[in-house]
């Protein structure tokens, strides 16, 4: 009779222990679950910017597209990413096609994330930083996302150190302070700022990430891509 009794004990804590396992396999699985829904499905980013943002230092897709730090953007978020860059433009608009104010411009209000990427080009091409042009501009371009997305999170890219900066000796002001104008200018609009110029990433430090003296390659598209959705996230 006991030894009957020790069987039955025996064989109900064998099936408790498989239900057990079995619940915390479901809840583990449960768990997985949750965490794979990306936390902004069903809404918008825009990447707004120049060549840099265009990532014409990276792959194609085979729709001869340029791969870029957005799309990785969109795989981690889950949100719809627009990248609304044109190569070789300023912030202002001085009748350009495609400068940065004119994509502003087109910019969806119920966008969730807008990532602001410019400035590398007004440098380059000369635009005046101390008759007030550059600065004004990007005053204005601030101002205008300011008031027109109040409920976006806006994060402000500088670009990292690169040749041009060697390159380009006569500009009234340096590369370093046409960034830092940028990330004083967020400060006052209280947006978020991924600040590449301060950073050891550049193809002057590590040519590893670029194709070239300022464009990113695919591993320095990932590698931005990460940067700025940690700053996204927080």
């Amino acid at each position: 009779m006991n030894e009957r009794i020790i069987k039955i004990i025996t064989a109900l804590s064998v099936l408790l222990m498989l239900a057990f396992i079995s619940l915390l396999l479901d809840t583990d699985s449960a768990y997985a679950s949750e965490f794979d829904i990306k936390p902004m499905q069903g809404k918008t980013m825009y990447c707004v910017g120049d060549s840099i943002t265009l990532s014409i230092g990276g792959s194609k897709d085979i729709s001869g597209r340029y791969i870029s730090f957005s799309d990785y953007l969109g795989q981690y978020s889950g949100a719809t990413v627009i990248n609304s860059s044109f190569e070789g433009v300023q912030i202002g608009d001085y009748g350009i096609n495609n400068c940065i104010m004119q994509r502003l411009y087109c910019i969806p209000a119920d966008t969730s994330v807008i990532v602001f990427w410019a400035g590398a080009d007004d440098f380059i091409w000369g635009t005046p930083m101390n008759y007030g042009r550059y600065k004004d501009d990007v005053d204005f371009a601030f101002s205008y996302m300011k008031n027109a997305f109040p409920n976006s999170k806006i994060i402000i890219v500088t670009t990292y150190k690169n040749r041009s900066e060697v390159i380009c000796t006569n500009r009234g002001a340096t590369f370093a302070q046409f960034m830092q104008y940028q990330v004083d200018a967020a400060s006052r609009y209280g947006f978020s700022v991924v600040d590449f110029y301060n950073m050891g990433l550049s193809p002057l430090k590590t040519p590893e990430y670029f194709a070239d003296d300022i464009h990113p390659n695919d591993a320095g598209n990932r590698l931005i891509a990460d940067i700025i959705y940690k700053k996204i996230l927080e």
